[in-house]
């Protein structure tokens, strides 16, 4: 093994996020196997609705290197599924964003004080450098978090709307910018119910088209299967 290899596996660890294997040909983080399965799973974005762009489907895979994001602390996993997505590889994430006015405003949802001091970072500005890095656009800490708020694993639709409801607020620079596009980022879209009450604290004369985009899509009626199936992970979509 070279030296340069031995440096990665020293500082990124020597096990696949993906499946666990030893191999001495991670990427860091992947092996062979799962890059590829990776990259058929780039290809799957989801559009939940007309305002939201999702990189990847939530699959075992795309799922566990997100729990690494948010509770291994490896915050560069950000943007390696972001370089890894359509986004970058002139795909249907590609083609979403190019319909909508530059500059981009990557806006990330802010964690709770106390969440924050939990993890160290607050992985949706991770994701949120990643995507403005991957096209050409700027992170801005226009939100911020008025309350902290329960788990939502186990929330139905409207439980989780309830639970974040208001929750949010602006902080705005003096002089808005009169053009451009912002999107709202997050780690994972369920129901909506987050991002959602993060557009409604923009307000409706907010002069701005605001949009969603997050590393992942679950589909609601498998959330809490999933987080059976995974039970060391809490999400918080």
């Amino acid at each position: 093994m070279d030296l340069a290899r031995r440096f990665s596996n020293f500082v990124f660890g020597m096990e696949c996020l993906g499946c666990g294997s030893t191999s001495e040909v991670l990427d860091p983080w992947l092996c062979p196997a799962c890059r590829q399965a990776l990259a058929n799973e780039s290809k799957e974005t989801r559009f939940p609705n007309d305002d939201v762009v999702c990189l990847f489907p939530m699959r075992t895979l795309s799922r566990r290197l997100v729990h690494a994001l948010k509770y291994k602390s490896i915050p560069g996993v950000a943007s390696y599924l972001v370089r890894r997505s359509s986004l970058c590889n002139r795909g249907l994430a590609s083609q979403f964003l190019a319909q909508f006015p530059e500059p981009y405003f990557f806006v990330p949802v802010p964690l709770h004080r106390a969440r924050y001091r939990e993890r160290g970072y607050n992985q949706a500005e991770k994701i949120a450098a990643a995507l403005a890095w991957a096209v050409h656009g700027r992170v801005c800490k226009w939100l911020y978090r008025k309350t902290f708020h329960v788990s939502q694993t186990k929330l139905s639709r409207e439980e989780r709307e309830w639970n974040v409801a208001g929750a949010f607020g602006t902080m705005l620079p003096e002089k808005m910018p009169t053009r451009g596009t912002v999107f709202i980022v997050d780690d994972v879209f369920t129901t909506g119910a987050t991002t959602g009450a993060c557009m409604a604290a923009f307000g409706k004369d907010f002069p701005l088209n605001v949009k969603i985009c997050t590393l992942l899509y679950e589909e609601p009626a498998t959330a809490v299967m999933d987080f059976v199936a995974d039970n060391s992970v809490e999400w918080n979509p």
